[in-house]
């Protein structure tokens, strides 16, 4: 009997091709990005690290005795390793979420002959192996196609990856065996859990639903629905509840995935509320002239499935899209205002090249007599033992009254006082992560040095300014200082633009190049804007165009099965036009709809986030980046209306509803 239901299986997939091609669509794109991403992350660990030979190293014991080498100037893969994981996760939640949308829909709109099946004889366990065997019927050919366009573009996007300077490296595309796999073994993994859910619904039809007329919307909301969506909805509640007390490093994670499980419980429990909250946002079109509008406000308020087919794929992707990256916008403009708070100093002095400032550069600046303070902390990376390990980390060698002067910094415990040798400071959040406390012993080693071990003098908190772990000034082996903050006295601290051209005549600008603080943090502000947006395209590109392609699909899908009630209304005396302008009207309500959920979604998961924030910062500024989101939003329009209007053209031009008309 199982052959039997596979074939019957690949001849209802052939039937009703309309149908799959959602889940066709879906599974190729989810499949070639997981086999991009998998590629490319392959790449960054194929990355061959410089040589150690020539490269300063240090020889360091742990806390239990065992010696561990470590050689500086490695490479740092973490950050773009980071994003394209990240990449991965939001491409397979779209996928099966999409996938699931589409396989409930497609049995929703099949339920006639899901009874007829079972007025034949069709068990219940034989039709799930049925819609199973239909969702890898699609598959495999899908999981083949993708896999064929990832060999195809896995080249471009490793080039292009490099073009936007994210790594550190140039990486280069390697074996495409490994990757494939498990994009493949992804696929089909997504096919079956997409397929599973819906499987359990068909099982359910009794044979009674063959004689029925409406088919749609008979118990749209099934026990396993209402169950899932709201286990769904107290995980994400949960999750975004704890967030604020879970310091800054957990608050990511939970605020994220907190999102994303409100995500799918908007989504499962879309058939319960979204007829209602269209109902309600559109209700001063019901009252209209306008018989287009009232026509689609009343068809998406009565159709409760399809109205939540239609918005899903949306608010899946702008609510996953738009909670990552505010998440890191925010992130990245609380850093950039806390920085500038903390910012005394009026002047900003660099190398102009970029390299070093050297020391009489830093000795003419504090025998300025409009200068109060100088700080020029010089950073360098260590090595740091702990009870069971050893680290690489960043430190800094600092006069911390300079310092303090030139930024507000805060004590936790100690004093700021200069540091003696055999002293070191660290920054609160270090102390917090590795237990130190005043008095602690720190065992490090400068690289090319031999290890040392040092008292914490002091615990403090400067933002940024205040790196891991400070050193004390004329620390020997300590490299020159990249950039130094100067502070003016009270009489020239109006002038500072003034005294900046003074200081770059007198020092030279092939040397030096001093800025005014604010116009330093202003250019340093668009470097990291820029930044962001070539994370904010690695990250949601690929899954955002996938996102419209399965927007497309699914309204196909919605409109393969409306030629009846096309035909109805025709009947009735609407005309074409207003049938295409219903199409319109349906279009921007849906996608209405899903931005104002997908918007409840993402203020939460940030609102849970800037709470966390607000523990450390004083000052957690909002930042939403409004232009991407509105873009995708204005994307999902167009794609939405292009394709309504070439589904009701195609309806319209049927011969049934030609004749349907002929008869009126």
């Amino acid at each position: 009997m199982g052959r039997v239901m596979w074939q019957l299986s690949v001849r209802s997939v052939r039937h009703h091709a309309p149908l799959f091609l959602g889940t066709f669509v879906s599974l190729v794109l989810g499949v070639a990005l997981i086999a991009v991403s998998s590629a490319a992350l392959a790449a960054t660990f194929a990355v061959r690290q410089p040589s150690s030979e020539g490269r300063p190293s240090i020889t360091i014991e742990d806390g239990r005795g065992t010696a561990h080498t470590l050689v500086s100037g490695g490479l740092d893969l973490g950050g773009i390793q980071t994003v394209l994981v990240m990449a991965g996760i939001v491409t397979a939640f779209v996928t099966v979420f999409v996938i699931a949308g589409t396989c409930a829909f497609s049995v929703a709109l099949r339920r006639q002959d899901m009874g007829l099946l079972r007025l034949v004889g069709a068990g219940a366990r034989q039709v799930r192996r049925m819609v199973i065997g239909e969702s890898l019927a699609v598959a495999v050919p899908a999981v083949a196609v993708g896999c064929l366009l990832a060999a195809v573009a896995t080249p471009w996007a490793v080039d292009g990856l490099n073009s936007t300077g994210l790594s550190p490296a140039e990486l280069r595309a390697g074996p495409m065996a490994g990757p494939l796999l498990i994009a493949a073994a992804s696929g089909l993994v997504m096919a079956v859990l997409g397929a599973m859910a819906a499987s359990r619904r068909a099982s359910r039809v009794r044979a009674t639903e063959a004689l029925r007329e409406a088919v749609l919307d008979t118990r749209a909301m099934t026990g396993g629905r209402w169950v899932t969506g709201l286990l769904l909805l107290a995980a994400g509640a949960v999750m975004v509840g704890l967030a604020p007390q879970a310091g800054l490093e957990g608050s990511i994670p939970l605020a994220l995935f907190g999102s994303m499980a409100l995500t799918l419980a908007a989504s499962s429990l879309g058939p319960a509320y979204l007829p209602a909250l269209t109902r309600l946002l559109a209700a001063p079109f019901r009252r209209s002239s306008s018989v287009p509008a009232r026509l689609a406000v009343e068809s998406l308020g009565t159709s409760r499935l399809r109205t939540a087919s239609l918005v899903g794929p949306v608010l899946a992707i702008v609510a996953v899209v738009g909670v990552f990256t505010s998440v890191l916008s925010t992130t990245g403009a609380t850093i950039k205002s806390d920085d500038r708070g903390r910012t005394l100093g009026q002047l900003v002095v660099e190398g102009a090249s970029g390299g070093p400032l050297a020391e009489d550069v830093l000795a003419a600046l504090r025998a300025d007599p409009r200068v109060s303070a100088v700080s020029a902390p010089a950073g360098l990376e260590l090595a740091v033992a702990d009870r069971t390990s050893v680290r690489q980390d960043r430190g800094a060698v600092a006069d911390l009254p300079a310092l303090a002067r030139t930024h507000r910094v805060d004590v936790v415990e100690g004093a700021v006082t200069q540091l003696r040798p055999g002293q070191v400071a660290v920054s609160r959040e270090y102390a917090g992560w590795y237990g130190y406390h005043v008095g602690t012993r720190l065992t490090y080693g400068l690289f090319g040095g031999s290890p040392a071990t040092a008292e914490v003098a002091a615990v403090l908190d400067g933002g940024t300014a205040v790196p891991h772990v400070v050193l004390p000034a004329g620390t020997p082996g300590a490299p020159e200082p990249g950039r130094a903050t100067v502070l003016l006295d009270t009489a020239s601290a109006g002038a500072a633009r003034a005294v900046a051209r003074e200081l770059t005549s007198r020092l030279g600008a092939d040397r030096v190049r001093v800025t005014e603080t604010g116009q330093w943090f202003a250019r340093s502000s668009s470097d990291q804007e820029r930044l962001n947006m070539l994370v904010l395209v690695v990250l949601a590109g690929p899954a955002s165009a996938y996102a419209l392609i399965s927007v497309a699909s699914t309204l196909v899908m919605s409109y393969s099965r409306r030629t009846r009630e096309f035909a109805d209304m025709r009947l009735v005396g609407v005309s074409e036009k207003q049938l295409r302008n219903m199409a319109l009207w349906e279009t921007g309500c849906t996608t209405t709809v899903a931005a104002v959920v997908a918007a409840v979604v993402v203020a939460s998961g940030l609102q849970a986030y800037r709470a966390a924030l607000r523990v450390t910062y004083d000052v957690v500024p909002l930042s939403v980046p409004w232009g991407a989101l509105s873009g995708l939003v204005l994307a999902c329009v167009a794609v939405s209306a292009t394709v309504g209007l070439m589904a009701t053209r195609r309806l319209l031009g049927k011969a049934g509803i030609t004749m349907a008309t002929t008869r009126q």
